[in-house]
This record gives structure tokens, sequence and C-alpha cells, in this order.
């Protein structure tokens, strides 16, 4: 991309890129544990309408030359429109007449709604201009899988902000910049230009071509600049990050002072996933973002109401699929390298350990870190003031030294009491065998009280768990209480050495119901020989 500053914030907006993410699930099909719509649906699904039929009038009213062909595909689901891609062919030189926007839209209107109220898939609308008026058709018949820039929900407003509408305008004009016409001549360009939701982020220059030899260059006419921003416009309300492939036709007829320009083709390329992207928490990243930023074109701006209703762990999934990448680095490491390495691996292991070490700040720390970041992957790295990133570093680097720091008392306890929430959650079938056989532990293969010694896994990670009976507890305890005894600080390895003796001694009775007194004398012999290895491991025998 054009490495030309748009907006203040460019560095700290590279590093904060989304990622853009396939296959979330559709409202009401259970698979995404989101809420369908606040309101009425029917409501919002007729904002949908009269929003795509402002922005299709406001494409078509600057088209007034007979034989002019516009095509508009768009991706239809749960009665939300998301555009996908927009075509204008060339036209001949005679001029129609003059059309009335109520009419266009009482011809199209029946269209839309239709398709709305139970179609799933890609629509394409096409125009016609003729000498008098309009001709219009549609055609649903291509099937094809839903790219990840689409809507699942239908958004209950009309039109785009000012703010959008500004950005698109500026957009347009950079974009115009790089189509000098000769005079007498034509030619065509080739451009990219990234999105991030509705927030336009950069643009990267595909090819230029003179197609028709003239005189000097002429700049583009204001009419044509603004209509490149119309058409700009509806692909503002996708989802996630993609790149608008536009393609760009100039053309200079003698006498005028400025060339005619037009947008021949705009397209969305959805960029590819990481091939380590795991595809459920994908969905899920992608699910919640879209709830999240429906309610944020809806008109909630704060952060705390759009939060209020999910989990911390929802918000460590949402924080690592989105802004907390891979290029983090770019803004954290030199304050926070171990927080850096850790969210670089995305996906459920990156959001698992944001989602336990978050939980180590203060309610009012965390409060912050949910407002600064929610900012940041609503409005964009650079609306964040220079006291709130600092006041964002200074939390990256409070959570540096905390993974860093043994756990307390209380810590270990939080930590113990979310491991077992989100064991339960996640094995109710187990839970409840376990329970039927008398009280069970979970035990932490590597124990909280050496999570310092691994600062950039989650301690409370599912491999890192185990359900056990109560009496394989107590002699999994006197393992490592030999070991916590002749050494007041270990090194990691040593840690995990301990821990390969345990997992080969008692691994039998991991995940297995055991009632009290069951087995005594395995047990005791289990402990005894466990206890006699890490004596020799001690001794460096």
């Amino acid at each position: 991309m054009n490495r030309e500053n748009i907006g203040n914030g460019q560095a700290l907006l590279l590093a904060l890129l989304l990622v853009g993410c396939a296959g979330a699930m559709a409202p009401g099909t259970g698979g995404s544990g989101y809420e369908e719509p606040t309101g009425s649906w029917e409501e919002a699904r007729l904002a949908e309408v009269e929003t795509a039929l402002e922005h299709l009038w406001s494409i078509a009213e600057g088209v007034d030359r007979e034989g002019a062909r516009l095509s508009f595909t768009f991706w239809v689901h749960g009665g939300a429109l998301t555009l996908l891609e927009h075509r204008r062919e060339q036209e001949g030189r005679a001029e129609g007449r003059a059309v009335e926007e109520s009419s266009f839209a009482r011809r199209l209107r029946p269209l839309l709604t239709e398709y709305l109220r139970g179609k799933t898939g890609e629509v394409v609308v096409t125009l016609r201009r003729e000498e008098s008026g309009w001709v219009m058709g549609s055609d649903a018949t291509h099937l094809a899988p839903r790219p990840p820039e689409a809507k699942t929900w239908p958004v209950n407003r009309r039109g785009v902000s000012a703010n959008t509408r500004a950005e698109a305008l500026a957009m347009a004009s950079r974009v115009a910049k790089l189509l000098p016409v000769p005079s007498r001549g034509a030619a065509s360009l080739r451009v990219e230009v990234a999105l991030e939701d509705d927030r336009f982020t950069d643009w990267e220059h595909q090819g230029y071509e003179v197609t028709r030899g003239g005189g000097g260059p002429l700049p583009l006419s204001e009419k044509s600049i603004e209509q490149f921003a119309r058409v700009l416009l509806p692909f503002t309300h996708g989802v996630g990050r993609r790149t608008l492939y536009l393609e760009l036709h100039g053309e200079h007829e003698e006498q005028s002072p400025t060339a005619r320009g037009m947008m021949t083709v705009a397209r969305t390329r959805s960029p590819a996933s990481p091939p380590e992207m795991d595809p459920d928490f994908a969905a899920r990243y992608r699910a919640m973002h879209e709830d999240i930023l429906r309610g944020w074109r809806e008109g909630v701006r704060e952060g705390a109401e759009l939060l209020a209703r999910y989990t911390l762990e929802e918000m460590a999934l949402w924080y690592v699929g989105g802004p907390l990448t891979r290029r983090a680095g770019l803004l954290f490491e030199s304050v926070a390298p171990t927080v850096t390495r850790a969210l670089r691996r995305g996906g459920t292991k990156a959001a698992g350990w944001l989602h336990t070490s978050l939980r180590r700040l203060p309610q009012a720390e965390r409060a912050a870190f949910d407002r600064f970041w929610t900012k940041v992957q609503m409005e964009g790295a650079e609306a964040l003031s220079h006291a709130e990133r600092q006041e964002l570093l200074t939390l990256m680097n409070r959570i540096e030294r905390l993974v860093r720091q043994p756990l307390g008392a209380t810590e270990r306890r939080r930590l113990r009491r979310l491991a077992r929430e989100s064991f339960v959650k996640l094995h109710p079938g187990l839970d409840e065998l376990m329970r039927s056989k008398g009280p069970y532990e979970l035990h932490h293969r590597r124990p909280l009280e050496y999570a310092h010694c691994f600062p950039e896994e989650d301690i409370n990670a599912l491999d890192n768990l185990s359900a056990v009976g109560e009496e394989i507890h107590q002699g999994i305890n006197r393992v490592w209480t030999e070991f916590r005894n002749a050494r007041a600080n270990p090194s990691a390895d040593e840690v995990d050495k301990v821990v390969d003796i345990v997992d080969r001694h008692f691994s039998r009775w991991y995940a297995q119901p055991h009632a009290p007194g069951e087995s005594a004398e395995a047990m005791a012999d289990a402990t005894r020989l466990a206890v006699k290895e890490v004596e020799r491991l001690l001794s460096g025998r």
C-alpha cells in the first residue's frame, strides 16, 4: 500500500490491522453465542433497503447518457445487504430524459424488499439507461460462498455518517490525482483501496495507461470526483478488513477545461485467513466483531455500553482476533516483549493467555483496557489521544510485569476458580461423572505457583488441566511439596521435568471417576515412586 500517511496515526494503525476472518454463524443458528439484533428486525431490514436505494440512486443520478449499464452485486443474508461489486459499462452520447428519485425508488424498492425477506446468497441488480429512464432487472441464480466482509445482521440506520462521507470524498480525490487525462485523449487507471469496517486506511497504485493520445494532461472534473466518492460509499457497509479493487476511465472532450471520469469496476477482495487460523476461532471472532460493529453503527458510542453483555473470556477473543495481532509488536515490543510474543501466536491460545492475564488486573484497569481497545477497533488507532496512547502502553507494561511475577494467594484463588468455571462449562458431562463418584479436584499440571516461570503460556489452558479424585490430588501434592521444599526458585526446565514425573505416575487417574479408598495401594505406590524420581532429579543423579 502507498506509504503516504492517511490520518495522523498511520504507524499505529499499521500495527493494529484487523485479521479478516471468514465463516461467522448466522443469527439465530445458535453457533455464535451472540444475540440477534435488538429492536425491530423489520425496521432494520427496511433501513437496509432504504440505504441501498439511496446509494444506488446517488450513483445512477449522475448517469444520463443512453446505453449506460450499471450492475450491483449484493450479498443478501438475514435481512442485510452488503455490496460486493459494481460495474459500469461505456455509454453513448445521447442524453436521456431527467428521472425523478421518487420514481426510481418506487420501482426498485419492491425488488430489494422481496430479496431481503428470505434470500441468502448473491443478487445482481442491473440498471440500463434508456431515453425514457431506467430499465431494471435482477438475477439471483449465481451460487457462491459467503464472503467474510458480508453482514449477517441488518443495521437499523439509514445512510452513512458525515465522517464516512468525508473520508470517501478524500479518498476519491487522492485516486483522481492518479488519473491525469491527455487533452482530447483518454486514460485508464487501476488502484486498490484498503478498508477496515467503514474506514478507508490506505491505497496502492496498480497501473496507469494512456489509451488515446492527445495533448498535455488535464485533471478530472469535480463532478467526476464526487461520482467516485458515491461509488465508494456503499462499500463501507461491509465488515472487517478487505481491499477494494478499482478500475477507472477518463476522457477529455474538446472545449471542456477538465476531463470526465467514471469508475467502471469496483469490487471487494477479501484477505486470506492465515493458514494457522482456527476456523472456529475465526467464526466466533467475526460474529462478535459484527455484533459490536452493528451496535456502533446504530449510534451506540460508549464502549462500556457496547461491551457490557460480554464476558472477559469473549472480550479476550475479540481483542486477539482484531487489533492485538502479530503486528502488535510494532507498538508494544519495546515496553512489553512478553505480551507481544504471546499475542503474536493469535487464535485460541493467545485469547486464553490474555483472558487469564487480564484477570490479574484490577477492575478499573480492565475497564480502561476495554475502553481503549474498543476505540481503536471501531474508530481507528488515530482516534486515541496522546494521553490515551500512553495509558494503553502503561497498561501493557503492567501486564508484562505481572506475568513475570509469582501469583499471590488471592490471585491463585481467583485463577483456580476461573479454571473450574471454564472446565465445567466445556466439560459438563465429565464434571457430572466425576461428581457422581465423590469430590474431585482440578489439577494444574504446571502448578499455579510456577506460572511466572512460563510467562508466555496460559496457566489455565485446558491442556494444563485435568480432573482427579481428592486422594489422587493429595498424592500429587506430596510430590510437589518434595520439590518445593528443595527448590525455592526453580527453573522452567526443572518444573517441566517434575510435570513429566507426575504425569508418568498419575495420568492413569486423570479424568477418571475415583471413589475414596479405591486402589489405595496403587496410589501409594505411585506417590512413593514419583517422590523417589524427584529426589534423584534434585540430587542430579
